[in-house]
């Protein structure tokens, strides 16, 4: 609310119109403005799904989800309003041998995470990862869409954010890549980002990132808040460190920043849009699909998932409780497999 005083705040009006009636109605609307109490929407559930279709020749379809993402600037969790840094700001420590002891690794994960560059970097490596996985399982292993694309909006100046996904797909296929995109979000809690996923990132970003230091404008970007009181975290030193961090960042740090994105159902919100001469049917999952996608039996994972009919369908909580229960039950007859494997082979010895 600090934000929305009159010293922040500039209005451009054109047309035919009285200047004092005119400034009489922007005085009020003004005093209004800056004396009502900041409400979030919160709606329910199913007013958090929103469907819309057009009748056209043309078959097409585009899913839109978004939920609340950490800030940018400051600790993870923390909304409090930024303090200035106390002290000099110091750089990531690069390397740590596996001989070190545990206070020189503490030591440089406390280095790390004290940065004001920790959220940003993190949570670029972090969206990186997510486009990853979500282009290589909705489009390439099930094939449900030709478009996903997974942003985290980062603002400066409020201790807040949000993230989107976006997907488009046949209006057939649509309820089905927009559920496999929220399957695939929900996943990293289950399968945590790895090593690997953390250097293909950092390649990606510091590749974009000497590639457009030749331009003017992503300079401004970098430059941009550098001296403004609203962002008392952001200094000159973030340049100097913005390389260091990226090849400092390590994969329980991203897995850290993923701890506080919220994923659940009374988080998203999810718009359909779809055109056609008719709009799709209500998705309806299949367990024998997922059951023979996966390998597993299908009345097995009827009862794994605990799937009841209600009468508030969920269609992404039922998709994520069959696709949960079909991988624990995939999990478990690998494991099986393994084992007597291995009994085979010291009988054979």
């Amino acid at each position: 609310m600090s934000l929305l005083h009159t010293g922040n705040m500039e209005a451009n009006i054109v047309g035919d119109f009285d200047y004092d009636e005119l400034d009489a109605c922007f005085t009020q609307e003004r005093l209004i403005l800056c004396s009502a109490p900041i409400r979030f929407f919160d709606p329910p559930r199913e007013e958090r799904h929103a469907v819309w279709h057009l009748q056209d020749s043309d078959e097409r379809a585009c899913a839109f989800m978004a939920g609340p993402a950490p800030a940018r600037w400051g600790s993870f969790g923390d909304e409090s309003p930024l303090e200035p840094i106390e002290g000099p700001i110091l750089p990531p420590i690069l390397f740590v041998p596996a001989s070190a002891s545990k206070a020189d690794r503490d030591l440089a994960v406390q280095r790390r995470r004290q940065h004001p560059l920790y959220c940003s970097v993190t949570l670029m490596l972090l969206m990186e990862i997510i486009n990853s996985r979500l282009f290589t399982t909705v489009r390439d292993t099930l094939g449900l869409t030709y478009d996903v694309s997974f942003e985290v909006t980062m603002l400066d100046r409020i201790r807040s954010g949000w993230f989107s996904v976006h997907v488009t797909s046949h209006p057939d296929k649509i309820y089905d890549a927009l559920n496999a995109s929220v399957a695939v979000l929900r996943d990293v809690r289950y399968s945590p980002v790895n090593r690997r996923e953390v250097a293909r990132a950092k390649t990606t970003l510091l590749t974009r990132h000497d590639s457009d230091m030749k331009d003017n404008m992503y300079w401004l970007g970098l430059i941009t808040h550098l001296q403004n009181d609203m962002v008392p975290q952001k200094e000159v030193t973030c340049l100097r460190d913005l390389k260091t961090m990226f090849e400092a960042a390590t994969a329980d740090d991203v897995n850290d920043c993923y701890n506080f994105f919220e994923f659940g159902d009374d988080k998203l919100f999810t718009c359909v849009g779809t055109s056609g001469r008719n709009p799709p049917p209500r998705p309806d999952f299949s367990l024998s699909k997922v059951a023979a996608l996966l390998g597993v039996d299908e009345d097995e994972l009827e009862q794994s998932a605990n799937i009841r009919s209600t009468e508030s369908f969920n269609p992404m909580s039922m998709f994520n409780s069959i696709l949960s229960a079909a991988q624990s039950l995939k999990m478990k007859a690998d494991n099986k497999g393994d084992s007597k494997g291995r009994k085979l082979e010291g009988g054979q010895k």
